[in-house]
């Protein structure tokens, strides 16, 4: 194995890869992968995005050639966000710094690349369990929390600063989206002789008087799948097709395609806070409607961070400023102190899921007795 000098190892080119790597791992389990993909890129941190309102209103017939009829534009507005930014630092120990350098012995300089490597993927987990999580947060209450110390929130309570995408009132709970008064989620789901399947077509059918938008997605709590068993409607639908009871045969909890929805798990989705609680993000008898992530109603913005190009000290500021390059997203760069001797890296990101049509989204309670 050839030489490999220092510079190589703690190039922000070769620490950015790394911790790019770890960022894209989209679990395919939990969420499609276009709910964490990025969109669009803006310089900095700020950054502005169109809401999104439709309309169900038609054009109006005039006489042909007759004079047109003014219109005046509806359902756009612009929205100025703030993104999220994280930036943390850890220190690798001088025995790493002391095998990088032994460029007389290769055997002792890849155990410092492999330290190096092991070390910076760890590191990038922590940033890529903060993307998956402000996008559960998105998803499981239409809002991101977060407390005076940094640290992401499950709810409201202790929140110190919040990002809320205003999800309205009838789009959650039993829901009510087009404000009847009468809930559609109006049975119990824990009752096996309640036409559950009737209570999602009349939600599909409100998906598409509010917005336009079909729903494509259902991510699931963890008594859902209880209350599909016991139902003799849904196990009805189920063993009455054969698509739907092989995938039930295979271990599937909801097969794909029930009525024709994607069913996700998402009940294993869950974090470690600071003292190591395991909090989860969603409910037991929760379930989010959403329709395919597309750019018309959901984007994920990155915005850049200056990050040196070189672990070397600069000689003057003009110097450090040819260093610096602009990084979007994920970024990490290192240096070697001096005092003792041992390298410091740095990591962060910029980014935020929008929820640009807040009406797109349903997040269901459902009901029991």
């Amino acid at each position: 194995m050839g030489v490999t000098t220092l510079q190589q190892v703690l190039n922000p080119l070769t620490l950015v890869g790394l911790i790019h790597d770890v960022v894209r791992g989209v679990p395919s389990d939990l969420l499609p992968e276009a709910f964490l993909r990025p969109n669009r890129t803006v310089d900095g941190v700020l950054a502005t995005y169109n809401r999104v309102e439709g309309t169900r209103q038609l054009a109006r017939l005039v006489q042909y050639g007759g004079a047109s009829k003014a219109r005046g534009q509806q359902g756009i507005s612009k929205q100025p966000v703030t993104l999220l930014h994280t930036f943390e630092h850890q220190n690798h120990e001088p025995s790493v710094l002391v095998n990088l350098l032994s460029e007389d012995s290769p055997t002792r300089q890849d155990m410092g690349r492999q330290t190096v490597a092991r070390q910076v993927q760890e590191f990038g987990q922590l940033f890529r369990n903060l993307r998956m999580s402000c996008v559960y947060s998105v998803l499981a209450s239409g809002a991101i929390y977060y407390d005076d110390d940094g640290y992401l929130l499950p709810g409201p309570s202790g929140a110190f600063e919040t990002v809320d995408f205003g999800v309205p009132a009838g789009n959650q709970g039993t829901l009510d989206p087009l404000g009847t008064g009468e809930p559609i989620l109006n049975e119990p789901w824990n009752d096996p002789t309640q036409d559950l399947s009737q209570q999602i077509r009349e939600l599909k059918k409100a998906a598409i008087k509010l917005t336009g938008y079909k729903l494509a997605h259902a991510f699931y709590g963890e008594n859902i799948p209880s209350y599909f068993y016991k139902n003799s409607v849904i196990q009805a639908a189920i063993h009455g097709s054969a698509v739907l009871a092989e995938q039930v045969a295979r271990g599937i909890e909801v097969p794909a395609g029930l009525m024709n929805l994607q069913w996700h798990p998402i009940y294993e989705a869950f974090y470690s806070k600071a003292d190591g609680t395991l909090v989860d993000w969603y409910d037991p008898d929760t379930i989010v409607f959403t329709p395919e992530p597309g750019p018309e109603w959901w984007e994920v913005i990155e915005g850049t961070y200056p990050v040196p190009v070189s672990p070397s000290y600069a000689a003057d500021a003009e110097s450090a400023l040819d260093n610096l390059r602009q990084v979007a997203g994920p970024f990490s760069y290192a240096k070697v102190t001096d005092d003792p001797a041992g390298i410091l890296h740095y990591a962060g990101d910029t980014f935020l899921p929008v929820l640009k049509v807040p009406k797109a989204v349903y997040i269901a309670k459902v009901p029991t007795t």
